[in-house]
């Protein structure tokens, strides 16, 4: 009796056995060549390929650190200083003194001078007066010497200009204005000597020559008049400028009195039992701007 053939099946190998033969060994021809180097992507496509989760938990992290620093940078408490009190209101304050200037403060810096400078003489400053001369003044110049200097020993040379151009003949301190026109400007140029040293120069301010003021008068009436009858009265006024020239009435003012501007006349109807003094006020004024006023006296019989 024959014994039978065994049957031998073959078996086939699980998957996960497979796989990891292929992991350890390889397969195919791909898994016997050389492994190719894996290329570095861009931070931007990395970022992209994070999860969005992580994007999300990142970007609020860094807004809350963000909001952070500036809570802390604008939000801290700053000490201001305190109001400072002007010095005269400080004066009126009970109990609050004033500060006062040191004396560096109070003096501005000077320069130093040179040892040649300081033997020459020097003047401080020059005031011309009057400060608003007309045509019939005579404008005069003070100097005032240096402080160290002895002013019994300085002489000074003038040089007076009149728009600019040099008034010859004229080498004093006083300058006659008469010749001159209004609206001209003056100065004048002041050099020290002491012995045969000569001091700088110095040019004093601009002075600007005024117009002479009108003058104002009333000329009386040449015939009494009657109650009820118009009173007629005539202002004057020169003025040697040339100018035009305004009148008008001033207080005290009188009641039904009327004034001519352009000429001056003065018309005032006399009222019933109107006897005695009366007083009344006048003006003129020229095309400066210079006005002046006079108060006259009238006697009605």
């Amino acid at each position: 009796m024959t014994n039978p053939q065994k049957v031998i099946k073959a078996v086939t190998p699980a998957k996960s056995d497979v796989w990891k033969r292929q992991t350890k060994q390889g397969s195919g021809p791909k898994a016997s060549a050389e492994k190719k180097p894996v290329p570095t992507l861009p931070w931007w496509k990395r970022l992209s390929a994070l999860p969005r989760r992580t994007m999300i938990f990142g970007g609020a992290a860094v807004a809350l650190v963000i909001l952070l620093i500036v809570f802390l940078f604008f939000g801290s408490p700053r000490k201001e200083a305190p109001p400072q009190i002007p010095p005269k209101a400080a004066a009126l304050l009970p109990g609050v003194v004033p500060e006062q200037p040191s004396e560096q403060q109070a003096r501005p810096p000077q320069k130093a001078m040179t040892p040649e400078e300081e033997e020459r003489p020097a003047i401080q400053s020059i005031r011309l007066h009057p400060l608003q001369p007309t045509r019939m003044d005579a404008l005069k110049a003070e100097v005032v010497a240096a402080a160290y200097a002895d002013p019994r020993r300085i002489a000074y040379a003038y040089v007076w200009k009149v728009n600019n151009r040099i008034v010859e003949g004229t080498t004093g301190d006083t300058l006659d204005l008469s010749t001159f026109k209004k609206r001209d400007l003056v100065t004048v140029t002041v050099t020290p000597y002491e012995g045969d040293k000569t001091g700088f120069p110095v040019e004093s301010p601009v002075i600007i020559i005024y117009g002479i003021p009108p003058s104002l008068d009333l000329q009386a009436p040449l015939r009494k008049t009657k109650i009820g009858e118009p009173l007629e009265l005539q202002l004057v006024s020169l003025h040697p400028d040339g100018d035009g020239i305004t009148f008008s009435l001033e207080a005290p003012l009188v009641p039904g009195m009327s004034i001519d501007s352009r000429t001056g006349k003065i018309t005032w109807i006399i009222p019933p039992n109107q006897k005695g003094t009366i007083r009344f006020g006048a003006a003129v004024e020229d095309t400066d701007k210079t006005n002046v006023r006079k108060t006259f006296d009238i006697t009605v019989e």
